[in-house]
């Protein structure tokens, strides 16, 4: 934008005389007053590069983001979930006119793109994560061709819809391990779904990559995974992580301890008959008497189900993952 000036760092020390201190300030002042559950913005730390940086016609930082970029090799797990080369913008926006100074980070960030060697092929994408309700971000976002993926949403203890009891001859429960069959074809249910909206790529191991993972989960003396039967056939199933397994979080939310469901599915000819209702209710009561400040999860912003139903259980939008696909096709 004219007037803006974009660099990028790749050997300065981000701090002091980087002069982004009163960027981040402005940044946190803007987020509190946009949603109070985002946590403070942090200060970029020292090796975070390459670091873009926008300055203002004063020289005043108006908008900084490090570059990111993950690799999932064939096999690996994370696979499943997103396209194999991933490039992360994290920006931190302020200033006067945070959707100007965010239109000429992507700018920039577009740029540096270009000129990568590898890693922008036909299977990348862009991404950047943005607060919800930061609304002045929108715009800039989607004219540089980036859509919404994923939403992160969030219930903050005890508040949400009562608990409620599952259809007569459904029973509710918390698995174990001689419920790994079971658990695994629910779960493969879920991914089948998703793929639907461009969030899961299924591979050959997928199956067993997901058999071992619930075999470890469903291995501790305790699983958080709550299962749903009816007449012995399971039908539905919700997967949480406590927060001794939840500590990733902490950057995401401000409240404390954050609890994180992973998998919340109802087998398709069940839904609509409140079993989904009446597992996440399970689960609120055990996590709101571990004391459980918040509790997160991930839906993919098309999924006309996910959106709606977490909604009317007590969450709402945090964060939103834009992206575009390929990498290049960041305008």
């Amino acid at each position: 934008m004219s007037g803006y000036v974009a660099r990028v760092r790749h050997d300065e020390s981000p701090g002091g005389d980087v002069g982004l201190d009163p960027l981040v300030r402005s940044a946190a002042q803007r987020w509190a007053d946009t949603d109070p559950l985002l946590p403070e913005p942090v200060n970029f730390a020292p090796g975070s590069y390459p670091l873009l940086t926008v300055s203002d016609e004063d020289g005043r930082a108006v908008a900084a983001g490090t570059m990111h970029y993950t690799w999932y090799q064939p096999g690996e797990v994370g696979r499943i979930w997103g396209v194999p080369d991933q490039h992360w913008l994290t920006p931190i926006v302020g200033g006067p006119d945070p959707s100007r100074a965010l239109d000429s980070l992507l700018t920039s960030w577009r740029d540096q793109l270009e000129d990568l060697p590898t890693g922008t092929g036909s299977e990348s994408a862009a991404l950047v994560s943005w607060p919800a309700r930061d609304v002045c971000g929108i715009i800039p976002l989607q004219r540089h061709g980036l859509q919404p993926y994923t939403v992160l949403a969030a219930r903050q203890r005890r508040r949400g819809v009562p608990p409620s009891l599952p259809p007569r001859d459904v029973t509710i429960r918390l698995a174990d391990r001689s419920d790994l069959t079971q658990v695994v074809g629910l779960l493969m249910e879920e991914h089948r779904y998703e793929q639907h909206f461009g969030g899961v790529f299924l591979q050959e191991d997928t199956a067993e990559q997901t058999r071992k993972v619930a075999a470890r989960a469903l291995n501790r003396s305790r699983s958080w995974i709550w299962l749903a039967e009816r007449r012995g056939r399971a039908v539905g199933l919700l997967w949480v992580s406590p927060p001794e397994r939840s500590r990733w979080a902490k950057s995401l939310v401000n409240a404390r301890p954050i609890a994180h469901i992973g998998y919340g599915v109802v087998v398709a000819q069940e839904r609509g008959n409140g079993i989904g209702t009446a597992l996440v209710g399970q689960a609120h009561q055990a996590l709101d008497s571990h004391g459980v400040g918040v509790s997160v999860l991930n839906y993919a912003a098309m999924n006309p189900l996910s959106g709606p139903f977490w909604h009317r259980m007590g969450y709402r939008p945090v964060w939103t993952t834009w992206e575009v696909r390929p990498a290049l096709a960041l305008r």
